[in-house]
């Protein structure tokens, strides 16, 4: 039976001659919309294009093979029904050796055709994680018993900073924590040298820095989400059962914020922050206010001071100058740190030359050698890369919410947006962006999101938004949540009706009860949330579980047992 699309999901499908960008919400038929832009794209009667110049990169192994197979059934439907069409019968030949991959193994093909180019030895192998683990520590303990035997003051001091009491394992971990977030980027080298100057600040000059600009930046972010919270709090009161007489308290802290975000610098905000204080709540009593609206806007209250106490201790416990002056002290230590992060790069590529090893960075960092020269008046493609764009009609990208900053660089390198190619097709939903410890970059999608118009013709944005898989009752719920925890200055958007979930499918609606039974069985529609206390003795206690998740399944599946009764 012929799948029906959405106007939405439509539009994604027939969309053509622009890039775009499709927010894609959970549950919204985003892989059936996929599978069949790519089926109309090799099967247009005026235009058709060989499965082959589609570049489709996924995620993981497993959703990459699962595209390929419903590609493949989606093509063999169609050979059925048009069983002389040449066209698609070389299709199915070609879809074997289609570039429907992961990144790494794009770069990898990459690599294996072009490896001459980069002076790589073609019998190169692919080391596991435990194996470049082990290496990276051999390297490191190596490179410190150098510098140590060399005994220089910069690197002495900078122990004695970052590990004092001879705790050369805090050095060790700043140092490979600097390396993995470096190697995110391009040209990692040139990060880490650009970044040595961070430090090196005056008080004369601190209003230039370009961290004051940030910390105000964020300051005045905090400062409106807890104005927002105490509008909440002051509504709740002015409710006919509210806590009316925390009202006058309420109305004081809303000044003290609004004082706090008037501050026209980083000193103002120290003088204010420095003398933060709060008056007491009212104590009164009245069996009219419901306790439930009195303790939640206490708790909506303490929140709030907790906020501002934090921000006062983590950034005003000291004034910018005297900040400005601990910056300078540490300056040169911070800068001979990210050297030692530099060396360990280079002595670490070259112990991987020297074994012909490659790791999941090598791959992104030759790949993007290959495909592009960089050069003092910017990055340029090389001939490879002008090749590919020449080759590939279309690149799409999934889960693009989870790139970062060199998946974006070799993507954009083979596609030539700077050339006005706009043949980009990218994939993604910020609210299910959960990779950030892999130093996922989110803000790559968001800045798309905000810049793509959706009658754009060059750059063109769709959001599915409609959900197929869930009943309302659990989008509802869904929503309320995100509605309460995404902002612009927290997920980057604002959670409002284009952002939320909607309910796509027609779900039965529920069946008809004895009157004495309605209110139950309604009930077991309603959204439940499961709380586990995981120092409780029992889950302590209980070894079979290696993982957090694993502990959450066993107790899901342990309550739809219940539920269901087998």
């Amino acid at each position: 039976m012929a799948v029906t699309f959405t106007p939405d999901q439509q539009a994604t499908i027939d969309a053509r001659g622009s890039s775009i960008l499709v927010s894609a919400a959970a549950g919204s038929g985003k892989t059936a919309v996929l599978v069949e832009r790519i089926i109309q794209m090799v099967s247009d009667g005026e235009h058709p294009v060989d499965i082959d110049r589609l570049l489709v990169v996924t995620f993981t192994n497993a959703a990459a093979a699962q595209m390929r197979e419903r590609i493949t059934q989606a093509l063999s439907a169609r050979v059925d029904d048009n069983p002389g069409n040449a066209h698609l019968l070389k299709q199915l030949t070609l879809i074997h050796n289609a570039q429907i991959t992961t990144i790494d193994s794009f770069c990898l093909y990459i690599i294996r055709n072009h490896f001459d180019e980069i002076d790589l030895d073609p019998d190169f192998r692919v080391a596991d994680d435990g194996e470049i683990k082990l290496l990276m520590q051999d390297v490191l303990a190596q490179m410190l018993e150098d510098y140590f035997t060399e005994g220089r003051e910069d690197f002495l001091a900078c122990v004695e900073y970052f590990a004092p009491t001879g705790k050369e394992k805090r050095l060790e971990e700043q140092i490979l924590g600097l390396y993995e977030f470096a190697m995110s980027y391009p040209w990692p080298g040139e990060w880490l040298e650009l970044h040595k100057e961070d430090y090196a600040v005056s008080p004369e000059n601190l209003e230039e820095c370009r961290w004051v600009g940030l910390l105000e930046d964020y300051v005045r972010i905090m400062l409106a989400e807890a104005g927002d919270s105490l509008d909440q709090a002051r509504m709740l009161c002015e409710e006919a059962d509210g806590p009316y007489m925390y009202l006058d308290t309420l109305e004081a802290d809303k000044n003290t914020i609004d004082r706090l975000a008037s501050a026209e610098s980083l000193q103002e905000l120290y003088e204010r922050f420095s003398v933060l204080s709060f008056g007491r709540i009212s104590s009164k009593k009245d069996d009219s206010v419901s306790p439930e609206k009195r303790e939640k806007a206490r708790e909506i209250r303490n929140s709030v001071k907790d906020l501002l106490n934090g921000l006062a201790k983590k950034y005003f416990y000291a004034s910018p100058q005297a900040q400005a002056e601990r910056m300078a002290a540490c300056a040169p230590y911070v800068s001979c740190l990210l050297s030692l992060t530099d060396d360990f790069r280079m002595r670490l590529d070259a112990k991987k030359r020297e074994k012909n090893l490659m790791d999941f960075h090598d791959m992104e960092h030759m790949a993007l050698q290959i495909l592009t020269e960089k050069r003092e008046d910017g990055v340029y493609p090389t001939a490879a890369a002008r090749e590919m764009r020449e080759y590939y009609a279309e690149i799409m990208i999934d889960e693009y919410q989870d790139s970062n900053f060199i998946q974006e660089a070799l993507l954009s390198a083979v596609s030539g947006e700077e050339e006005g190619r706009w043949n980009r097709f990218m994939v993604g939903d910020i609210k299910q962006s959960i990779y950030g410890f892999r130093l996922a970059r989110p803000e790559l999608f968001l800045e798309k999101y905000h810049t793509y118009a959706k009658d754009g013709e060059s750059q063109q944005r769709i959001d599915l938004d409609k959900n197929f898989r869930s009943r309302p009752e659990v989008l509802a719920t869904a929503n309320y949540v995100f509605r309460k925890l995404m902002s612009p200055e927290l997920g980057g958007i604002v959670y409002d009706e284009a952002a939320s979930l909607h309910a796509g499918a027609a779900f039965p609606a529920l069946p008809e009860m004895e009157e004495e039974k309605t209110e139950t069985w309604h009930a077991a529609y309603e959204t439940e949330l499961l709380l586990l206390d995981d120092k409780a003795p029992e889950l302590e206690d209980d070894k079979s579980r290696e993982t957090k998740m694993e502990t959450e399944a066993a107790a899901v599946a342990a309550r739809i047992r219940e539920m269901v009764g087998n």
